[in-house]
């Protein structure tokens, strides 16, 4: 077993354990209470007999007697009449204590007979207040009533004994408790076993996030989580492929900025070295030598930010976006790009209109076309920067171009001078540049959520166009 799958068991083992914990929390406290119920049913139960009898018994007592229709005399004849005419229940039985001694005793055949118990008798008739209680006995538990009776105007004294035996209603309490019990202990099980299952299920993609983050390194950045669902596990491994996106995104710009840095710094500092090594002491050969390894240095120091410029385009602070003015935005970008080359220098329209961007990276991206332009015209050529809106709802388009009359750009060219280090076949000029301008620009455009493209036809000239979401924002009027 991998170190992995250990923690995944110690995990689930204790997920469970909690959730066995809560769940044998609950289920003791529902049978706990559910025997309290039970067992309080049977005592009120029996305190409901109990108080019925003493209230037939008063009932009873408050008529004459049946046989000369006058009040009873004798306590003992009305103890006589009353039980001869009264049928207890199956449960219970009624007996009299007349002048401290068991008299009569109701028709039945009680499983235990306390009428015969001496020492119950005895405390039985020194009442002289109505009372209940319980007692144990050899056929289970008794509740009893007590309630003295004396005539007025008669020396004798009796009490009248209700007895509720208990130990079938206990039996069948009892009963119903463990019944809840076996039933609560079954459920508990059942429970373990699939929260076991719904716990190996519920961890399982946490568990293959663990294996899939263990198993990713620098040379492998294309593993995955299979998902499945729509819930907050489903949730968690979206958000984690999402970050494996990233960070493969990240190490991909990482490897490429080295190699490009690699391919393109090399020949220049062959270039270098090599002058270097062989510059002699004359000093015509050496302010040549000097001459020619400025201006590899300025190549490879325009280089090295262009590069620099392509990693941080992958980073989401390569904009800072704001509300710019369109038209400024045009006017300010064809007065810096004037100043390149001698051309001739136009603007076809501009954008009347307001739009959220970064106004310093569209311009970077203005002027870099501008420069690309110069490098396929000559002085009698035209360049001209134009802008527009393209529909004027909330799906509208920002259009920014830069022409020119030059030499244009191949056909087998188009698709590809967007490309990294991709240059053209020639210039008019012979000028080689780094090969990055365009892709910044391309960078730009996705930055923004558009696009660049060109249309040429080779010895007409070429256009580029910068094509971008209009974002506004919502203008107070007064």
């Amino acid at each position: 077993m991998t170190t992995d799958q250990r923690r995944g068991v110690t995990a689930r083992t204790r997920i469970l354990a909690w959730i066995m914990l809560v769940l044998t929390i609950a289920v003791f406290v529902i049978v706990l209470s559910t025997a309290r119920a039970e067992l309080s049913r049977v005592k009120v139960q029996a305190n409901e007999e109990l108080q019925h009898e003493a209230d037939k018994f008063r009932n009873f007592a408050s008529k004459p007697d049946p046989s000369d229709g006058r009040p009873y005399t004798s306590v003992q004849k009305l103890m006589t009449n009353h039980l001869q005419t009264n049928l207890p229940e199956q449960s219970e039985t009624i007996f009299s204590i007349v002048d401290g001694k068991e008299d009569q005793r109701s028709v039945d055949d009680p499983p235990v007979r306390l009428d015969k118990d001496r020492e119950f008798v005895a405390r039985a008739a020194q009442v002289t207040t109505p009372q209940t209680g319980e007692l144990d006995t050899d056929s289970g538990r008794v509740a009893y009533a007590i309630m003295p009776v004396q005539i007025e105007g008669q020396s004798e004294t009796a009490q009248l004994v209700i007895v509720e035996f208990l130990a079938g209603e206990y039996e069948e309490a009892w009963a119903t408790i463990w019944t809840m019990t076996g039933i609560a202990v079954v459920a508990l099980i059942a429970a373990g076993f699939f929260g076991w299952l719904v716990a190996g299920r519920v961890l399982a993609p946490i568990r293959e996030l663990s294996e899939t983050a263990s198993g990713i390194g620098e040379n492998d950045l294309t593993r995955r989580i299979e998902v499945s669902g729509n819930d907050d596990v489903a949730h968690l491994g979206d958000t984690f492929n999402r970050m494996l996106d990233r960070l493969e995104s990240a190490f991909d710009g990482q490897r490429q900025f080295l190699d490009d840095a690699g391919h393109e710094l090399r020949t220049p500092i062959t270039v270098v070295r090599g002058h270097l090594d062989v510059m002699g002491d004359d000093p015509e050969d050496r302010k040549h030598t000097l001459e020619l390894v400025g201006d590899e240095l300025k190549r490879m120091s325009r280089l090295v930010d262009e590069l620099i410029m392509l990693a941080r385009s992958e980073r989401p602070d390569f904009l800072v976006p704001a509300e710019a003015d369109l038209t400024d935005l045009v006017l300010e970008s064809f007065s810096k790009a004037s100043a390149l080359a001698p051309r001739r220098w136009i603007i076809d329209s501009t954008p009347e209109a307001f739009g959220i961007v970064d106004e310093q990276r569209l311009t970077q991206a203005l002027l870099q076309l501008a420069a690309n332009s110069v490098d396929y015209t000559d002085e009698s050529d035209t360049i001209a920067f134009g802008g527009r809106i393209a529909g004027e709802t909330s799906d509208g388009m920002i259009e920014l171009w830069v022409r020119d009359t030059g030499a244009g750009i191949a056909a087998e060219d188009q698709n590809r001078i967007f490309e990294r280090f991709a240059r053209a076949k020639r210039t008019r000029h012979g000028r080689q540049g780094t090969g990055l301008g365009l892709t910044i620009v391309d960078r730009i455009a996705k930055a923004h959520g558009g696009s660049v493209t060109v249309s040429s036809v080779q010895g007409e000239g070429a256009t580029f166009l910068l094509r971008l979401p209009w974002h506004r924002e919502e203008r107070e009027t007064s």
